[in-house]
């Protein structure tokens, strides 16, 4: 039977975080079973040598192990929640709440009792902002359709979207798309 030794990484939220740390990994010669988001599995525990090349090189990327439960808790909601997002419409047919609560096996109301006094945000909140990074971030590329895009990100209509949006931000998706056109650098839009 071979056994595996798990770490738990913090910020590690999109495929391209991925690739970066499969990419560390390699590098340090580290062997490893499997990298998912937060997620590190080891074909075995590495030496402490190894350990703090690791956490340097993943600090260099802006990523950092996670070593206490109530981190990995945290972290373990901004995945659920990031996760809900990626479903798109699809999330429709659950909550949000019963989502995190199955995913993370505790009860919702501790999660978010957690989340808040931790991060200072209810859930729903950084579930909103991260929504609206989302819809920036397609908007910035101009390659959707804005009914595309609530489709997307969730929104059960593109009315929806623009209300929401606009309550968030001060102005329209096509005021902010307008505002993107008249900046040089996408992510100059993408950061406001």
């Amino acid at each position: 039977m071979t056994t595996t030794y798990s770490l738990h990484v913090k910020n590690m939220v999109c495929q391209r975080c991925i690739l970066m740390v499969e990419h560390l990994l390699s590098s340090l010669q580290i062997a490893h079973a499997r990298v998912s988001m937060g997620r590190i599995t080891l074909v075995q525990e590495p030496g402490s040598e190894q350990q703090q090349k690791l956490k340097s090189s993943l600090q260099q990327v802006g990523l950092e192990i996670i070593e206490n439960r109530m981190s990995q808790l945290i972290e373990g909601i901004k995945l659920a929640v990031s996760d809900y997002l990626a479903l798109g419409d699809d999330a429709q047919s659950y909550k949000l709440s019963g989502f995190i609560a199955a995913r993370l096996n505790y009860d919702f109301g501790y999660l978010s009792d957690l989340f808040s006094r931790t991060e200072g945000i209810t859930v729903e909140s950084y579930f909103i902002q991260l929504r609206l990074s989302k819809v920036k971030e397609l908007l910035a590329y101009d390659q959707l359709s804005l009914s595309e895009i609530a489709f997307e990100t969730g929104f059960s209509s593109v009315h929806h979207l623009s209300a929401q949006f606009k309550k968030l931000t001060g102005i329209t998706p096509s005021e902010y798309k307008q505002k993107m056109a008249k900046t040089h650098g996408v992510s100059e839009i993408l950061n406001s």
